[in-house]
């Protein structure tokens, strides 16, 4: 991990997402379902109501040994208002390891849990955050990785 990609422990208070997800087999997965998923999402996100942040969208994801699951969403005040064939959901109060990089952020997050004597908890989502004005990967998204108290 280099210097410059300080990784941050922060809490965060419980969090309401709305938006769309896609779950698939890491074996035989098609990166173009999630692009097309993304394409609905930005076609869409205008349905969403009670949004707190418009100028960004937060992409919380898990796996398991052969599939995983990535949403885009945006935080709401509350989930009042789910449009059709989108999932509202709320996350729970979590402690997170958080760090923007230019390399690969989920690999600083690891070194920095691994010489800290942290785990990550693998039962809470791992989250992205981006701004529809630049959501360059890896460069502008703010990752963060939900670790064990």
């Amino acid at each position: 991990m280099s210097s410059n990609n300080q990784v941050l422990v922060l809490d965060l208070p419980e969090i309401n997402l709305v938006g769309l997800y896609i779950t698939s087999p890491f074996k035989g997965h098609l990166p173009e379902r999630v692009e097309n998923m993304k394409q609905e999402f930005y076609l869409r996100k205008d349905e969403i109501r009670n949004v707190i942040h418009p100028v960004r969208y937060v992409s919380p994801s898990f796996s398991s040994e052969v599939l995983f699951t990535y949403l885009i969403c945006m935080e709401v005040a509350n989930l009042s208002d789910v449009p059709e064939g989108m999932i509202g959901f709320t996350l729970p109060p979590h402690r997170y390891a958080k760090v923007k990089s230019k390399g690969d952020p989920y690999q600083d997050i690891h070194d920095y849990l691994e010489v800290n004597n942290k785990q990550s908890n693998k039962r809470a989502l791992a989250l992205e955050i981006y701004h529809f004005e630049n959501p360059a990967w890896p460069d502008e998204a703010e990752v963060l990785i939900p670790i064990v108290d």
